[in-house]
């Protein structure tokens, strides 16, 4: 009986390393691979990363650089009078007249046909510049709006950029706090099996007991391991966010989680100021007034253009090659003056009509869908505020609960060791402690993300702001 005993507490012992081993190495197999130092990133680094590096965000804002460019172009070749400037416009021609006209006016051949040589040089500069109705200002106001738009699409980047890094480092965060817990949950197993063992070794309990530990810690290992796995996997995510191209190993820093009562919210408060500063409702503003400039646009072909001229130049005129490359400008100058009126009665009059009633439905359109933005953002942001306030509840529940459950499993063990529960009682306490665990991990941050949605709808932060009992409560 005692060589029996003996060998099957040295079995328990090898089955005991060798899972302490699996353990042990499959949080050291990472560590290994890494032969540098990883990035401790903290979220407001990972901001100051993405900022800098992320794809979207860049091509954001080299889209907003040709601004003053294109600014500056319109008012040079639309806005402001056309300048044109000839130098030394100079050619040298020959001309032979073969026939000529008699008397009466009737071709006959010319009895003096000669080859005649002359040159000529001009020099002008020229100014011009027209106006069809308001098409001035439509132009300006025109390119005001491609600008505008691309630096709201350049914010409503920044906001995504913005959101999604949260939401990728509260996530990281999240797995994180999750494999501490499991470490924790592999820690306590190992503690049941060595009661199980204490156990077995005073004859109080048998070896289904010890291989039940046994299987416990194992499958805690294996949770363990994907675990693992998956938080390696919410770091490459956040990775990829940030635009990250060092490829040093990331850890997350432990950042305080915002969890506060979110009932003193008022959604109308939000809604109010998502319609001031939301990006989607910023750019759906300058589609409707685009629109309302299209249809001012087309309702101005029908005003009369008025062209002004001014044109100053000198020309040169001479036989042979006197007047070939002349440099003088400043004698003999002359200039003309013109005004010009263009009145589009009959150019195309029903192509004209049926593009300004295009014009006016696509306005209609504009407005029907910026409405419908506006009754989307409505629902959006009263159903973020009805999920972070479910979260709260869910958050406060699964405190609660794990605190039953710990109790519980306490309880449960003494009376195990006590021999009033079998292991399989045991085990089930063990589970329920270790679910209620990852439950409240889960909550916690699943309030974040319902805030971080909330936050995305209204398009700024709203933390802090009417939220009731606030307290902060870390991962």
């Amino acid at each position: 009986m005692s060589v029996l005993h003996s060998f099957r507490s040295r079995g328990v012992n090898h089955s005991k390393t060798a899972i302490c081993m699996f353990v042990t190495m499959a949080g050291a197999v990472p560590l290994q691979a890494q032969d540098r130092d990883p990035i401790q990133l903290s979220l407001g680094q990972a901001l100051e990363l993405a900022e800098g590096s992320n794809p979207a965000l860049r091509r954001a804002t080299n889209a907003t650089l040709i601004n003053g460019t294109e600014m500056r172009s319109t008012w040079a070749e639309q806005l402001l009078p056309r300048a044109q400037l000839t130098l030394f416009s100079t050619a040298f021609t020959g001309n032979l007249q073969r026939r000529a006209l008699d008397n009466f006016g009737n071709p006959i051949a010319n009895p003096g046909a000669e080859w005649n040589y002359f040159s000529q040089t001009s020099h002008s500069l020229g100014l011009s510049w027209s106006v069809q109705g308001a098409s001035l200002f439509q132009t300006h106001e025109r390119q005001r709006l491609t600008n505008e738009d691309r630096d709201v699409a350049l914010l409503r980047a920044r906001t995504d950029v913005e959101i999604q890094v949260q939401r990728l480092y509260i996530d990281a965060m999240e797995q994180k706090a999750l494999m501490r817990a499991e470490e924790e949950l592999v820690a306590a197993r190992q503690i049941d099996l060595d009661v199980a063992e204490r156990l077995f070794s005073l004859a109080l309990r048998t070896r289904v007991d010890i291989l039940n530990a046994e299987l416990a810690l194992e499958q805690q290992a294996l949770a363990l391991q994907q675990q693992e796995a998956t938080y390696q996997r919410a770091l490459l995510a956040l990775r990829t966010a940030m635009g990250l191209t060092d490829d040093r190993p990331l850890e997350v820093e432990e950042e305080e989680l915002p969890l506060f009562d979110p009932s003193g919210f008022d959604a109308v408060a939000l809604i109010s100021r998502a319609l001031e500063v939301n990006p989607a409702l910023l750019q759906s503003d300058v589609r409707l007034r685009s629109a309302e400039l299209a249809l001012s646009e087309r309702k101005t072909a029908w005003w009369p253009e008025v062209r002004f001229g001014l044109d100053v130049y000198r020309q040169s005129y001479e036989p042979e090659t006197e007047a070939l490359f002349d440099t003088s400008i400043g004698t003999d100058l002359e200039s003309r003056f013109f005004v010009g009126f263009s009145i589009p009665v009959l150019n195309g009059v029903f192509r004209q009509s049926a593009q300004q009633q295009q014009a006016a439905i696509d306005l209609r359109n504009q407005r029907e869908q910026d409405r419908e933005a506006r009754l989307q953002l409505d629902e959006v942001i009263r159903g973020s505020l009805l999920e972070l306030e479910n979260q709260w509840a869910s958050a406060q529940l699964s405190d609660r609960s794990s605190a039953i459950a710990q109790e519980a499993l306490t309880l449960a063990r003494e009376e195990y060791r006590l021999g009033a529960r079998s292991f399989e009682e045991l085990r089930l306490a063990f589970q329920q402690e270790a679910d209620t665990r990852r439950q409240v991990i889960t909550a916690r941050h699943a309030f974040v993300d319902a805030l971080l949605t909330l936050e995305e709808a209204v398009g700024a932060s709203v933390r802090g702001e009417g939220a009731t009992g606030a307290r902060g409560q870390g991962g």
